[in-house]
């Protein structure tokens, strides 16, 4: 079964901060460039008790993009990592963000969503089915000071309500 965590892992990373107050657009994507360190608890699976994982991400900007990569690694096991790639674009006409991540070079996933403030919300449709669906949301806060947390939402858990997978907390370095 694929890895939830490594999935939604470059996502919380692109909304990392170091200004305060709410931005927009592609001001908004310049708050993912630098070096981010952090982590928190994923699920390998909705059948398994979380683990908690770590990161390390650098980030490469360019106009109405920003490329975030690096690599995840669960805490206990620090030899099972995973490099991950993504890519975020904002789009003017329609105020919209959307982008894909591979993992291990594999078939991107699709992400698309909008900004409400310092939130960025993001729809995914996994390349291949995850718990048995294709689909997700990760939700971004960033508060403006270099911080951001990342919490990823199952739509279908187990007992067929709404699950979160993943809560990670993310500092510029």
């Amino acid at each position: 079964m694929r890895a939830i965590w490594i999935g939604s892992s470059v996502v919380w990373a692109l909304s990392a901060s170091a200004t305060a107050g709410a931005a927009t657009g592609d001001a908004y994507l310049q708050r993912f460039v630098g070096n981010w360190k952090g982590g928190g608890t994923a699920l390998l699976s909705v059948y398994l008790p979380a683990w908690r994982v770590d990161c390390d991400l650098a980030s490469a900007r360019a106009p109405n993009s920003v490329r975030v990569y690096g690599s995840c690694r669960l805490s206990l096991f620090s030899f099972l990592s995973k490099r991950i790639d993504t890519t975020l674009f904002y789009n003017p006409p329609t105020d919209s963000y959307s982008g894909t991540y591979s993992v291990n070079d594999g078939p991107p996933a699709v992400m698309s969503g909008r900004l409400a403030g310092d939130v960025l919300t993001l729809d995914v449709t996994w390349p291949k089915p995850v718990n048995g669906h294709l689909k997700a949301v990760i939700r971004t806060t960033n508060d403006g000071l270099g911080h951001l947390s990342l919490t990823s939402i199952d739509p279908l858990g187990t007992d067929g309500t709404p699950l979160t997978t993943s809560d990670l907390a993310f500092v510029s370095r």
